[in-house]
C-alpha cells in the first residue's frame, strides 16, 4: 500500500467502528522513545482499550503496559519470544510488560486490544508472586473450553463493556475486575503445583507464603548479588530442596529467573540515555559479555540492536500514525 491507500483504508475501517465502541477520549497517536512505546492512556487514567479492525500491523516494539488481545472475528497473529502466536476467534493473548512483540496484521477481522498499567497492582505481594506468569506471553484458547478460559473471558468482556460505557467510577471498576482476572489466573496456576496449592494443606500454604515473599524480595533486589545459598536460606530450606521447589514454583531455575528479571529491567533502561555499559552494571551483571549473551537469550537481540529498533520503528510509525482501529 502507498500512503494514500493506507489513509483511505484507515478511514474506511474507522467508519466501520460501531458507535458504542468509539473512544471515550481522543487518542493523540503513537510515540516511541528508542524501542519503547509511550502508551497513550486515556488522560488521567492507567489504561486504553481499542476496538481494532485494522488490516495493517505494527513492527517490533515494547511498552511498560501489559497488553491483552481478545480476538473477536477471524484471526490475528502476533510475533513474540521467537514464536508466532496464532489467535482464532475467541482466543485471548496476554503479553507482559516490556516483552518485544510485533502485531503482524494481514488478516481482516475484529479484536479488542487492551493496555493496562500494572503498577497499581504491584503493591500486592500476591501479584508479585505471579512473576513466573509475567515473564512470557500466555495464550488462552477458546477451543480448550477450560473453566479458566471461560471465567477470564467473561471478566474481560465486562471490562470492555465498562470502558466503552464511560460511566462514573469506570476506571476503578475496571481495575477491580482486572485484579479478579489475575487472581483467577494465579489460583489456577498454583492449583497445578503439587507443593504450593493453598487448598491442599496448611503446609503447602506455608510454602507459597515463603516463595511469594522471596519473589517479592527478588523483584526489588534483582541487581544485588543474590546467591543460591542466600535464596535457600531466605525461605529456610536446604539448597537441594530449594532448587527443586523453585523450579516447580517458577518453571525455571533460580539463576535463570534472576537473570530474566535483570534483562527485563535492562529493556526498560535501554529506552533511556544511559550507556549500555552503565545499564549492564546497574542491573546486576558483572561484565558486558554475560550481559549481551543473557539479553540475546531472552529477547533474541543484542542490547545495541534492541536499542536501535527505534529508527526502523519510527519510519513505520510515520506511515501508520494512529492506532485506533
Amino acid at each position: 500500500m502507498d500512503r494514500e491507500q493506507i489513509r483511505q483504508h484507515k478511514e474506511k475501517m474507522r467508519e466501520r467502528i460501531p458507535v458504542k465502541y468509539q473512544q471515550p477520549a481522543q487518542f493523540a497517536g503513537r510515540t516511541v522513545n528508542n524501542s519503547e512505546e509511550d502508551v497513550d492512556y486515556v488522560p488521567g487514567t492507567h489504561l486504553r482499550i481499542w476496538y481494532n479492525n485494522q488490516l495493517e500491523g505494527y513492527d517490533m516494539h515494547h511498552h511498560d503496559a501489559a497488553e491483552i488481545i481478545i480476538c473477536i472475528e477471524n484471526g490475528y497473529r502476533v510475533f513474540s519470544n521467537n514464536r508466532t502466536w496464532q489467535l482464532n476467534a475467541g482466543d485471548i493473548l496476554f503479553i507482559p510488560p516490556h516483552i518485544l512483540h510485533r502485531l503482524m496484521g494481514g488478516i481482516e477481522g475484529v479484536r479488542f486490544i487492551c493496555l493496562f498499567d500494572l503498577s497499581p497492582l504491584m503493591v500486592f505481594r500476591d501479584f508479585k508472586a505471579l512473576d513466573p506468569f509475567l515473564m512470557t506471553p500466555l495464550l488462552l484458547s477458546r477451543s480448550a473450553g477450560t473453566e479458566l478460559y471461560l471465567r477470564v473471558y467473561e471478566r474481560l468482556q465486562k471490562i470492555i463493556e465498562t470502558y466503552f460505557s464511560a460511566k462514573s467510577m469506570w476506571e476503578l471498576s475496571i481495575y477491580a475486575t482486572l485484579l479478579d482476572v489475575y487472581t483467577i489466573i494465579g489460583q489456577d496456576y498454583f492449583a497445578q503445583k503439587d507443593s504450593f496449592s493453598p487448598t491442599r494443606s496448611s503446609h503447602h500454604q506455608v510454602n507459597y507464603e515463603k516463595f511469594a515473599s522471596l519473589l517479592s524480595y527478588m523483584d526489588e533486589h534483582y541487581a544485588d548479588d543474590i546467591s543460591l545459598d542466600e535464596a535457600a536460606e531466605f525461605v529456610g530450606f536446604s539448597k537441594y530442596h530449594f532448587t527443586r521447589l523453585f523450579r516447580e514454583y517458577t518453571g525455571t531455575t533460580f539463576l535463570d529467573h534472576l537473570i530474566h528479571k535483570r534483562v527485563q529491567a535492562a529493556q526498560k533502561l535501554l529506552s533511556g540515555d544511559l550507556s549500555i555499559t552503565e545499564i549492564c552494571f546497574r542491573t546486576g551483571f558483572n561484565n558486558l559479555t554475560s550481559f549481551s549473551r543473557s539479553f540475546k537469550k531472552y529477547t533474541g537481540l543484542s542490547p545495541s540492536d534492541f536499542r536501535s529498533l527505534n529508527e526502523s520503528y519510527q519510519d513505520h510509525i510515520s506511515m501508520f500514525t494512529r492506532f485506533e482501529g
